[in-house]
């Protein structure tokens, strides 16, 4: 799919790999749905792309919310008419941690974000893309889903049922105009990435992870891996998931150490 002329929404557009992916499909020709829980600072970047020559619309979402989802892409439909694309990509790792160490909420709050949000962002787009008999739902993924990290059960687990929730609608709406697509991001520069000190993977800036993510839409690729080190591990994970298992316990148990030892510092 060419970005250009397209409308398409980007949830978690506030920070982060949300807000270059907006900013990159603005520069590629979009007319950019900035979606968070906030509308202040989106309305300033909606308002600095349009000063470029760009369009773009800022509309308060929470993925949480049936309601908050459905006004926004009442409001996306009410000014552009159509949804071409939408990029599910609000939520973050939370902190590094043992489950058992975790209360229950933490578990919930990542499912409620990553998987039942994305669902919910999807569900109300649907009819749109149905009617259109055209359409691109990306959901954000992670190296998690296929090679689980101890220290971020929930995350992983979360990720894990957006891959395998992505990959069965793809098969179901096959033939109907519309795409599923999982792009997985590297270990990225923002807030959520530094909450994970993670050894060994180099570290991408967002405006870098938001260029592949454009190619991957201009190439109409249905699964991405951004990064050498994610496509390392996956391929590691098909010949030797032993290997692979062994890897994500050791970077993920450090990581964790570290990141408790960050925590009781700072109490």
């Amino acid at each position: 799919m060419d970005p250009k002329d397209k409308v398409i929404v980007v949830t978690g557009a506030s920070s982060g790999i949300g807000l270059a992916s907006a900013r990159a499909l603005a520069r590629a020709g979009a007319r950019v749905v900035l979606a968070a829980r906030s509308r202040g600072k989106l309305a300033s970047e909606a308002e600095r792309i349009a000063a470029a020559g760009g369009a773009a619309l800022a509309v308060e979402l929470d993925v949480t919310s049936d309601a908050s989802v459905a006004a926004a892409v009442a409001e996306t439909l009410a000014r552009f008419g159509r949804i071409d694309a939408v990029l599910n990509n609000a939520g973050n790792g939370g902190e590094l941690g043992f489950w058992a160490d975790a209360e229950p909420e933490h578990l919930r709050a990542m499912f409620d974000v990553h998987v039942f949000g994305m669902e919910r962002v999807a569900r109300a787009v649907l009819p749109v893309m149905l009617a259109q008999r055209s359409g691109v739902i990306v959901n954000v993924a992670s190296t998690v889903a296929w090679v689980p990290m101890p220290t971020a059960a929930a995350y992983s687990a979360a990720k894990a049922a957006v891959l395998a929730f992505s990959e069965s609608l793809r098969s179901e709406l096959a033939g109907r105009g519309i795409e599923v697509v999982l792009f997985a991001p590297p270990h990225t520069s923002t807030e959520a990435g530094r909450a994970w000190p993670l050894d060994g993977p180099r570290v991408h800036p967002p405006e870098w992870v938001a260029e592949e993510l454009v190619d991957t839409l201009r190439r109409g690729r249905k699964s991405r891996l951004a990064g050498a080190s994610n496509r390392a591990l996956l391929v590691i994970q098909r010949i030797a998931p032993a290997y692979a298992a062994y890897i994500m316990r050791q970077m993920g148990l450090r990581a964790g150490a570290k990141a408790q030892a960050a925590r009781d510092r700072a109490a």
